[in-house]
């Protein structure tokens, strides 16, 4: 038979924070933040080098109808980043931080 070991309550708890130290717990605020600016990269990188080297040719007719379709205002794309920007401005503003100087006076 097996010797059992009985834990308390504040030593399963203590076990857990030992095991969670180091470890970041996602939180909205944070993935959100983080899934943002993945998506300003992928907006200011790929799709702005695409835009830039990729040619928009008549016999593309089908692929750039797409895109057309997508983003066009009304767009499913241009919809959803409409929706984000609206979500974005609802949130409250970063409060502006007091300025940091040296205050210094004039000596004759």
């Amino acid at each position: 038979m097996k010797n059992l070991i009985k834990l308390t309550q504040t030593q399963i708890e203590n076990l857990v924070n030992e095991a969670t130290i180091g470890f970041r717990l996602p939180t909205y605020p944070s993935e959100t933040i983080d899934e943002l600016d993945e998506l300003i990269n992928v907006v200011k990188g790929p799709i702005t080098d695409l835009r830039k080297t990729k040619s928009f040719k008549a016999e593309d007719e089908v692929t750039i109808q797409g895109i057309y379709q997508l983003v066009a205002e009304g767009g499913e794309l241009h919809t959803k980043v409409q929706e984000l920007i609206d979500l974005l401005e609802s949130l409250d503003d970063i409060p502006e931080r007091g300025k940091v100087g040296y205050k210094t006076s004039n000596y004759s």
